[in-house]
């Protein structure tokens, strides 16, 4: 029988999706995915960091609720991509700490295979650029992550319909719920 976790990438936030007052639609969409084990959410260390830098006690709670992958750069090929990552970012200008966070959580999005979910206009801006040469997909909004999120889910309850009906067992309660 179909899984109710959606297969397919984790969704990693940066430090602008913590949803600590909750006012944010599309995270807390996300996020009400992630508590009924639709998807998951990490939270990458350097966006952690950032988080925990803000001093808003709320803000680092709300972070810390969540997987914190690690990022280890530990090949020479790691560190191509990296500076590859942020020539594709911000160009050969001089990279300001928070650019540094910034490329360093699109690598830790890329290296396990997630999708980092952000509202900052670089990143957003060159996503494509990302896909393209990095070969999948890195960024993207939240307002996208929901909307693939969707899709996933349309497709995982038809064929969880089409599963019962095949095998003569009852539907799954969450097919049609999420």
């Amino acid at each position: 029988m179909i899984s109710r976790m959606l297969s397919g990438p984790a969704f990693l936030l940066d430090a602008n999706r913590v949803n600590a007052n909750g006012k944010l639609p599309a995270m807390n969409q996300l996020e009400k995915w992630h508590a009924d084990g639709v998807i998951r959410l990490k939270f990458p260390e350097h966006a952690q960091s950032e988080a925990e830098a803000s001093g808003n006690a709320r803000r680092t709670r709300k972070a810390r609720e969540y997987l914190i992958p690690q990022t280890y750069i530990t090949t020479d090929e790691e560190r191509e991509r990296l500076q590859k990552i942020e020539r594709i970012i911000f160009g050969d200008a001089p990279l300001s700490p928070q650019d540094k966070n910034d490329a360093l959580n699109v690598f830790n999005a890329h290296k396990c295979f997630g999708i980092l979910v952000t509202a900052d206009g670089a990143l957003v801006n060159a996503a494509d650029r990302l896909r393209d040469e990095l070969r999948a997909v890195v960024v993207m909004s939240d307002e996208s992550a929901v909307e693939q999120v969707r899709k996933r889910i349309r497709v995982r309850d038809k064929m969880a319909r089409a599963d019962a009906a095949r095998e003569g067992c009852p539907l799954p309660d969450w097919v049609g719920q999420d």
